[in-house]
């Protein structure tokens, strides 16, 4: 009874490792899980009358290595990749000039309006392309388009 719990232990940890960023913690543990309970079933002989193998928890194990290695690279890629989402990912995108006034104004950027402004003076009219350079307080520090 022993090994059937930690294979179901096993089985639990990969659901969890598939729902929780552990950068393969809980896959690791499932392996060691369903092997450890596999020994302690192939040792007994059978299980409900089902004769136990090494090959059925070797097969299970490589398979959940294959889709723990899987999850992990998935999240480092996810990890590393830049914004593309709020502020910080309009950062080099070109926006449109709606309105503008000594330093500040309005600019069209991914289709919504933004406050915006610019260190020095700058005469722009609707309609100029200008260059996103940073954000600050959800305002963008524009520049001219290069």
């Amino acid at each position: 009874m022993t090994g059937l719990i930690l294979v179901i232990i096993a089985f639990v940890l990969i659901v969890v490792e598939a729902h929780v960023p552990s950068f393969g913690i809980f896959g690791v543990a499932a392996i060691a899980s369903l092997l450890a309970g596999g020994k302690i079933l192939v040792d007994q002989g059978s299980l409900f009358g089902i004769p136990m193998d090494w090959n059925i928890f070797i097969g299970i194990a490589i398979a959940l290595a294959i889709t723990t290695a899987i999850m992990v690279k998935v999240a480092a890629r996810s990890f590393s990749s830049p914004d593309t989402a709020g502020p910080e990912g309009m950062i080099g995108k070109d926006a449109t000039v709606e309105d503008w006034s000594d330093k500040t104004g309005r600019v069209m950027i991914q289709g919504e309006l933004w406050q915006a402004f610019s260190e020095r003076d700058h005469n722009f009219k609707k309609g100029d392309l200008v260059t996103v350079s940073e954000t600050h307080e959800l305002k963008l520090k524009i520049r001219l388009k290069d």
